[in-house]
């Protein structure tokens, strides 16, 4: 669910971010899920405040990744 990209680690889109949104909205969380689901918060927000080029290097190795 993880993608090493250079010096960062990213959480990949997969199937089960799919599972995780799922608990998060009808579901009960186990402890792995709620660390998964914090993960993905804290890279949406790193991503959201780094320059777009960082940001377009980042979604490019996170699409090669899920191929």
């Amino acid at each position: 669910m993880y993608l090493k990209i250079k010096d960062m680690t990213w959480p990949a889109p997969c199937a089960r971010m799919n599972e995780i949104e799922w608990q998060l909205r009808f579901g009960e969380l186990s402890r792995a899920d709620r660390v998964a689901a914090a993960s993905i918060i804290a890279a949406y927000r790193q991503m959201v405040s780094d320059p777009q080029t960082k940001r377009n290097m980042i979604i490019a190795e996170l699409r090669k990744g899920i191929k």
